[in-house]
Protein backbone atom coordinates (compact mmCIF):
# COMPACT_ATOMS: atom_id res chain seq x y z
CA UNK A 1 0.00 0.00 0.00
CA UNK A 2 1.18 3.51 -0.67
CA UNK A 3 0.69 6.58 1.47
CA UNK A 4 -2.23 8.51 1.38
CA UNK A 5 -3.76 11.10 -0.80
CA UNK A 6 -2.40 13.94 1.25
CA UNK A 7 0.90 12.73 1.20
CA UNK A 8 1.21 13.79 -2.21
CA UNK A 9 1.46 17.64 -3.49
CA UNK A 10 1.81 20.36 -5.77
CA UNK A 11 4.40 23.03 -5.94
CA UNK A 12 4.75 25.77 -8.16
CA UNK A 13 7.78 28.24 -8.85
CA UNK A 14 9.18 30.86 -11.40
CA UNK A 15 11.68 29.66 -14.38
CA UNK A 16 14.10 32.71 -15.08
CA UNK A 17 13.59 33.12 -18.66
CA UNK A 18 12.07 35.74 -20.55
CA UNK A 19 9.51 36.23 -20.56
CA UNK A 20 8.95 34.53 -16.87
CA UNK A 21 7.40 30.92 -17.12
CA UNK A 22 6.07 29.18 -14.62
CA UNK A 23 6.52 24.78 -13.89
CA UNK A 24 4.62 22.35 -11.70
CA UNK A 25 5.72 19.91 -9.37
CA UNK A 26 4.71 17.09 -7.33
CA UNK A 27 6.28 16.21 -4.28
CA UNK A 28 5.87 13.41 -2.04
CA UNK A 29 6.00 14.24 2.08
CA UNK A 30 6.76 10.42 3.32
CA UNK A 31 10.02 10.28 1.02
CA UNK A 32 11.14 11.58 -2.61
CA UNK A 33 9.23 10.30 -5.62
CA UNK A 34 12.23 8.81 -6.70
CA UNK A 35 11.35 10.53 -10.25
CA UNK A 36 10.53 14.24 -11.47
CA UNK A 37 6.92 14.92 -12.22
CA UNK A 38 6.92 18.70 -13.47
CA UNK A 39 5.28 20.82 -16.18
CA UNK A 40 6.83 23.73 -17.35
CA UNK A 41 6.13 26.97 -19.45
CA UNK A 42 2.88 28.32 -18.25
CA UNK A 43 2.38 31.95 -18.22
CA UNK A 44 1.28 32.63 -14.17
CA UNK A 45 1.49 30.63 -10.91
CA UNK A 46 -2.02 30.02 -11.00
CA UNK A 47 -1.94 28.21 -14.75
CA UNK A 48 0.87 26.23 -13.30
CA UNK A 49 -0.82 25.51 -10.08
CA UNK A 50 -4.43 24.62 -12.36
CA UNK A 51 -2.23 21.91 -14.25
CA UNK A 52 -0.39 20.50 -11.16
CA UNK A 53 -3.49 20.03 -9.43
CA UNK A 54 -4.94 18.47 -12.43
CA UNK A 55 -1.55 16.36 -12.82
CA UNK A 56 -2.10 14.99 -9.42
CA UNK A 57 -5.58 14.23 -9.47
CA UNK A 58 -4.74 11.75 -12.70
CA UNK A 59 -1.27 10.73 -11.12
CA UNK A 60 -3.49 9.63 -7.66
CA UNK A 61 -6.29 7.96 -9.73
CA UNK A 62 -3.75 5.44 -11.72
CA UNK A 63 -1.84 5.12 -8.40
CA UNK A 64 -5.12 3.77 -7.07
CA UNK A 65 -6.49 1.73 -10.20
CA UNK A 66 -2.39 -0.19 -10.01
CA UNK A 67 -2.84 -0.45 -6.42
CA UNK A 68 -6.08 -2.52 -6.54
CA UNK A 69 -4.35 -5.37 -9.39
CA UNK A 70 -3.52 -8.61 -7.73
CA UNK A 71 -0.21 -9.16 -6.92
CA UNK A 72 1.75 -11.39 -9.12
Amino acid sequence: MTSSPNDHFVVTYQQGERPDRWSWEIRRRSKPLGIKMTGDGYQSDSAARFAGKQALADFLAELSKEEKLPRK
